[in-house]
Formats: structure tokens, C-alpha cells, sequence
């Protein structure tokens, strides 16, 4: 410290001891607030409970606290940084980098006067840590493997429809319990059995588009015919039905759309 006269130490003393003092005063009034982390969730949030909440309800509570801790966690470590300076000012090391021994500059100190290294020698932030949540290991991350059978060939069970799968095998369901009263058998009971697998709305299973959301279409399938049939939507054009093949009724489709096209034009 011989290249601080006893004036610039005692300015530098100051701004510690005003910065420890701050430092004690915030994690003081964590302790003696309601906002404290020693506070229940209920009690802070206001909720009687949690437990039949979606997660999603307490987001903003959940990143808050979050957030408190982080900040805690920094300011816990500046506080040990400015009781070591304290005690290096004591001991007469205050003012020397710890790495290289060299003197520190007194307009460095004043700016961060907990400081023990140098502008050069300061250590750097570890790198950013590439951690992983483990639940990515049993899991195909969309879009490269999702929707059905996507674990097939990993040995793993993540189908898209999971639930599909496992009720085939049957469930607790009973005709007395059934909200359905027209069912004629077993494997209608379940509320889902109609629902189409890979998709959620029914429409998805007969149109689509392009990567770019452009040249939309309607596919002439059994599916769009159920849709049609349940009262959902209008037909856009009339086709044979005794028409089988799905193939064949993408083609009569086609000729009854170019045919509807064609008396347009006549008239």
C-alpha cells in the first residue's frame, strides 16, 4: 500500500465500509419482509394452495423468486469480496493485485474499491455452460423425430398418441358410466375413440400447405367425407362415392373440380 498515502486509504476505508453496510441492509430486510425466502408459498403468493394450480398460474411468482435468489446469491459474494478488502487493508496487503503483486491504481480502486486484481488480470467469467435438462435424453426433440412412432427405432415408448395406445388395451369405462348412449360396443365407450391420430382437429387430416404457408389444398379423402358428412364444413366439390381408392378419389376429385371449372367457362 506504500503507493497510497493515508488520505486516499481512509477514502477508500470509507466507501467500503458504506458498501458493506448497504449490503448488510439489504439481506436484513430479506429476513424481516414477507418477500423473505424463508416465506412459505402461500403465505407470498396469497393462494391457499398450490397444488390444484396450473404451473403456468404461479409463472410470474416462480421467475420472481427465482430471480431474488440469483440476485442474493451475487450480492452474497460482493459482500465477501468487500469484508476481504477490509481485511487486507489491515493486514497491509490492500492495493496489490493477488496475482501478479503489482500495485493497483488509486483511480481503479475508487471505482471498485473491493477490487484485488488489475484491469489485465482480472479473472473472466467461466464459460457458458452448455447443461442440458436430462429429460432430453429419453426424448426426440421436435421437429426432427416428432409425431407418431417417433421413438420406434430408439428402443423408447414417447408416441404422439401415448393414450391411444395404451387404451387400446381397455380402460375402467363401463356403459353405465359412458357419457355416450348410442354406442353399440365396447371399443366405442371411450370419449376419444373417434379422435384422429397425429392430429388435433379434424380438418388437419385433409388439408395442408406448403413450408411457406402458400398453395393450400383440400385432399378428397374418406376423412373429408366424415367431416363433410358430421355438418363441419361445406364439400367443394362432388365426387363419386363409390370410389374406394384413395388415389382415385384424389383424381375423380381433380376431374370434378376441372369439370366444375370447365361449365363455368361455357356460361
Amino acid at each position: 500500500m506504500k503507493h497510497l498515502n493515508d488520505s486516499q486509504i481512509d477514502q477508500l476505508k470509507q466507501l467500503l465500509h458504506e458498501r458493506k453496510s448497504e449490503l448488510e441492509q439489504h439481506f436484513d430486510n430479506s429476513e424481516n419482509t414477507t418477500e423473505g425466502f424463508e416465506t412459505s408459498l402461500r403465505v407470498s403468493t396469497g393462494e391457499l394452495t398450490a397444488v390444484d394450480n396450473h404451473p403456468g398460474d404461479l409463472g410470474t411468482e416462480e421467475f420472481e423468486r427465482g430471480r431474488d435468489m440469483a440476485i442474493d446469491s451475487d450480492l452474497s459474494d460482493r459482500l465477501d469480496e468487500v469484508n476481504a478488502a477490509l481485511k487486507r487493508i489491515e493486514d497491509g496487503t490492500y492495493g496489490i493485485d493477488v496475482t501478479t503483486g503489482k500495485e493497483i491504481p488509486f483511480e481503479r480502486l475508487e471505482a471498485v474499491p473491493y477490487t484485488a486484481y488489475n484491469v489485465d488480470t482480472t479473472p473472466e467469467d467461466g464459460p457458458v455452460s452448455d447443461y442440458r435438462p436430462v429429460e432430453e435424453d429419453v426424448m426426440t426433440p421436435p421437429p426432427a423425430g416428432a409425431g407418431e412412432n417417433r421413438q420406434q427405432h430408439a428402443g423408447k415408448f414417447d408416441d404422439a398418441n401415448a393414450w391411444q395406445a395404451v387404451e387400446s388395451y381397455g380402460n375402467a369405462d363401463s356403459p353405465a358410466m359412458s357419457t355416450k348412449r348410442d354406442v353399440e360396443s365396447y371399443d366405442e365407450l371411450s370419449s376419444e375413440n373417434n379422435v384422429e391420430e397425429g392430429t388435433v382437429e379434424p380438418y388437419e387430416n385433409f388439408t395442408g400447405n406448403d413450408m411457406a404457408e402458400g398453395n393450400r389444398s383440400v385432399e378428397m379423402t374418406r376423412a373429408e367425407r366424415r367431416y363433410v358428412e358430421a355438418g363441419e364444413g361445406e364439400r367443394v366439390a362432388e365426387i363419386d362415392e363409390s370410389v374406394e381408392d384413395e388415389a382415385e378419389l384424389a383424381r375423380a376429385a381433380e376431374q370434378a373440380a376441372a369439370d366444375s371449372g370447365k361449365r363455368s367457362s361455357d356460361e
